[in-house]
């Protein structure tokens, strides 16, 4: 069964992760366990939402989806495709975005992707569902995971946030990538959504 996040379970978690890293607890008691939580919408418009952060700071990113959600009223994938390009452009989307976006749409409207049924699936199951789509990696399936659906033991290992808390959090030379982030975060499970909302809090 899939666990979500929610108030017991982040407590179960912040208290597992304390006494299994001595790390995280630096962090954790630091911040008097209190941790950035990361939320998105779900279904379409969480999907979209991610799309847009790809490789942009958190504030552009956000300006960019706020004039967006502003151009495509109501925010619907038949909506959606209705809006031309130019209106896209004029929110500051790039055309590899906007064709993105509206291959997610397509595939939304033609009952391709439902989002529902990514409910019943496993972690597995929806990252491999939502990387069909072009234009959606393992990052953005992760994300959609934890920020999206609230599933407790998503882990966006490629994110580049993550990567420089974790160099920071165990003393390493180089920023760690692919196997190694992987192994790091192996004692982590089943919580390494958890752990990823605490290293993302190291920033703060």
């Amino acid at each position: 069964m899939n666990q979500d996040i929610n108030d017991e379970s982040l407590k179960e978690a912040l208290t597992y992760l304390s006494q299994i890293d001595p790390d995280l607890e630096k962090i954790l008691k630091i911040k008097n366990n209190q941790i950035t939580r990361f939320k998105r919408p779900s279904g379409f418009i969480g999907l979209i939402n991610l799309v847009v952060e790809q490789q942009l700071s958190v504030a552009s990113a956000k300006a960019i989806f706020g004039r967006l959600k502003r151009a495509v009223v109501p925010f619907t994938p038949k909506k959606f495709l209705l809006v031309e390009d130019k209106v896209f452009k004029s929110v500051g989307l790039s055309q590899q975005k906007i064709n993105y976006c509206q291959g997610i749409a397509k595939a939304c409207f033609t009952k391709k992707l439902d989002f529902l049924a990514l409910k019943k699936m496993s972690n597995y199951q929806v990252e491999e569902k939502l990387t069909e789509l072009k234009g959606v990696g393992p990052w953005t399936a992760q994300c959609y995971l934890l920020g999206c659906m609230g599933r407790i033991d998503a882990w966006p290992s490629s994110d580049l946030g993550l990567q420089v808390a974790i160099q920071r959090l165990k003393n390493l030379k180089k920023r760690p990538q692919g196997l190694t982030i992987d192994e790091i975060a192996e004692p982590w499970k089943p919580y390494r959504s958890v752990a990823a909302l605490i290293l993302w809090s190291s920033y703060d």
